[in-house]
């Protein structure tokens, strides 16, 4: 599949697109956490003791398919998820010829941030050095 290439307007409308699979994957996140915080002891060995360790179990796994199903669903629509613990989200572009990654995360009203593809977080780099990167390209074409 290839890589899809966002503008920024682009990228900022998939963020409302997929804010309500991200409040999925924050639920199921939250679901996964407490079954499997869950421990069961048994003080007697009744079929229905296994049988609920065994619904627990499936639940688990039904919700961890659920989970990567949507983490499926939002690379298939460019979302680069760069940590499914803080639900980084990367998007693909270019600047200049040269590939680049709008970067945002939930809480965000929109794309505040730019990195180069496999930097850090920490190497991410305002939003308007683009903006004004873009601004003086179309000085020049006038």
């Amino acid at each position: 599949m290839p890589k899809i290439y966002f503008s920024l307007s682009e990228a900022n409308e998939m963020i409302q697109k997929i804010k309500p699979l991200l409040n999925n994957v924050t639920t199921l996140r939250e679901e996964l956490n407490l079954l499997d915080n869950t421990k069961i002891e048994f003080e007697d060995e009744k079929v229905e003791n296994y049988l609920l360790e065994v619904e627990l179990n499936k639940s688990f796994h039904e919700k961890n398919l659920k989970l990567y199903q949507i983490i499926e669903e939002l690379i298939k629509l460019g979302c680069i998820v760069k940590n499914i613990d803080e639900m980084e989200i990367d998007f693909y572009s270019r600047l200049q010829n040269r590939e680049i990654t709008f970067c945002w995360s939930p809480g965000e009203e929109k794309i505040f941030y730019w990195h180069y593809p496999h930097e850090e977080k920490k190497m991410r780099r305002p939003i308007r050095e683009i903006e004004s990167t873009y601004f003086e390209t179309l000085k020049k074409l006038r």
